[in-house]
């Protein structure tokens, strides 16, 4: 059968089975998504126009809005185009080319594939296959995607993303004038794109770090600099706050000679100790009355709240989260409970002296206010995954860390991926993106072209 042919009959019996499946009201949204991405996939990958697509996605990323769907709640359009892209980045890796580069680049995929045991066993298997799919693609698509264009000479597409993040934070800025700046309404200000000032406040984080990297070498991104760091700061995110303040202090110690930038914060640390002792720190975990929820408070006092472990819900409920997260380590470490089932399986194991009004005792009906998962990055991997991915994964920011800060400098390329990922080091300790597709390009996109940028320096050392 000729090639032309084949096309005809494949496409006629397409449109068969959808025709049907609608007429019996069969699954057929289902069915004529899988149809449409995958038509999308063949076209953009026979016509090599996958970089047009990525450029696509990550403008839509900002952009979309949580629908949902008979097959669960998706962000429409950028989890559609999310999926038919992965489908042409996987077929570039099934090539003679891409297993080298899956050769070279394995840490990510082998961090998706440590999944693979905590799903077989896990306590709800379809939400763990459900999460590993998401993560899969995620991976797939920002990191080796990235790679694998990026190993092309093509840029990191943050400039576009930036454009697309400009209406939705003017969007916030017009919801927060129409509430009369009050503060109560942050969190809610930037539906339906972003559902929460948290995860904003961590992009524009990893954002400004971006741009202060980028500052020190070009005076046309001062500005950009400037005012994401100031957004990221009055974003309404504490763990944004301290973020932005964490990097700020990295790129200041990256000026200094290698050993001093070890050397500088322990004698600093060191010091204080030897002056004050620990009765300071003491004083502000027992006696700091600070709430994080005050309306009245100043930015300087929220941003304070975050040692008030005595009255703060927030706080409090965090340490509830973290404490239930390693009694599930410690009852399953080698496998967890099973990847994205944390929310679901964690309400035993609360620690009572911790609840409080945010405490959740009915998965299906949390109190106001209260949402999230386990808070912190490494503890909900170390709840449902177990130790294996966990260690995976802190080797790969290991290395990051290692190159980043020790074996860069103020000029190096590398300096701007890695002062963006250094946010998410302080940040991941209190609330966990990584499966939310616009972080997630973020935090992937900056690891491949950062790991590009290394294999480019080890080239170009060989004799």
């Amino acid at each position: 059968m000729k090639p032309g042919t084949q096309r005809i009959v494949l496409t006629a019996g397409a449109f068969a089975v959808l025709g049907v499946s609608y007429g019996l009201n069969w699954h057929w949204e289902t069915l004529w998504s899988l149809v449409a991405l995958s038509a999308l996939a063949a076209w953009t990958y026979r016509s090599s126009r996958g970089m047009a697509l990525f450029l696509l996605t990550v403008i839509s990323l900002p952009l979309s809005i949580k629908w949902a769907l008979p097959y669960g709640d998706l962000h429409l359009p950028s989890e559609w185009l999310i999926a038919a892209l992965a489908l042409v980045v996987a077929a570039h890796l099934c090539s003679a080319e891409g297993w080298q580069l899956l050769k070279k680049y394995p840490l990510p995929a082998l961090w998706i594939a440590s999944f693979i045991p905590a799903v077989a066993l896990s306590e709800m298997p379809g939400t763990s296959l459900k999460f590993w799919v998401l993560n899969g693609l995620l991976v797939t698509v920002f990191y080796y995607g990235c790679i694998w264009w990026g190993s092309r000479g093509k840029p990191i597409p943050i400039v576009p993303f930036l454009w697309a993040m400009i209406p939705v934070l003017c969007l916030g800025a017009v919801q927060f004038y129409k509430y009369d700046f009050n503060p109560v309404t942050i969190t809610g200000i930037y539906r339906p794109f972003f559902y929460s000032h948290t995860m904003l406040g961590a992009t524009l984080a990893v954002l400004a770090g971006y741009s202060v990297g980028r500052a020190s070498t070009q005076s046309s991104w001062r500005w950009p600099a400037a005012v994401l760091v100031g957004l990221a700061s009055i974003s309404g995110s504490r763990a944004a706050f301290w973020s932005v303040a964490f990097m700020l202090v990295l790129w200041l110690l990256v000026r200094l000679p290698a050993w001093l930038r070890i050397a500088l914060p322990l004698v600093t640390v060191a010091g204080g100790l030897a002056l004050f002792g620990t009765s300071k720190i003491e004083q502000a975990f027992a006696y700091n009355s600070y709430e994080s929820h005050d309306p009245q408070a100043s930015l300087a006092e929220k941003s304070l709240s975050v040692t008030n472990v005595q009255t703060d819900a927030s706080n409090i409920e965090r340490l509830n989260r973290w404490v239930s997260a390693l009694r599930m380590f410690k009852a399953r470490p080698w496998v967890g409970f099973g990847p994205g089932t944390y929310q679901f399986t964690y309400i035993p194991f609360q620690e009572e002296r911790l609840e409080n009004r945010l405490t959740v005792r009915n998965p299906d009906s949390p109190p106001e206010g209260s949402g999230g998962s386990a808070h912190s990055e490494l503890l909900l991997q170390l709840s449902e995954n177990g130790v294996g991915s966990t260690l995976i994964f802190l080797l790969m920011l290991g290395r990051w860390i290692f190159f980043g800060f020790f074996r860069s400098g103020l000029r190096d390329p590398l300096l701007p991926l890695f002062l963006g990922l250094s946010t998410y080091l302080l940040h991941m300790q209190f609330n966990n993106f990584l499966n939310q597709p616009v972080f997630a390009f973020l935090f992937w996109s900056f690891a491949a072209y950062f790991d590009l940028q290394l294999t480019q320096r080890r080239h170009e050392l060989l004799p």
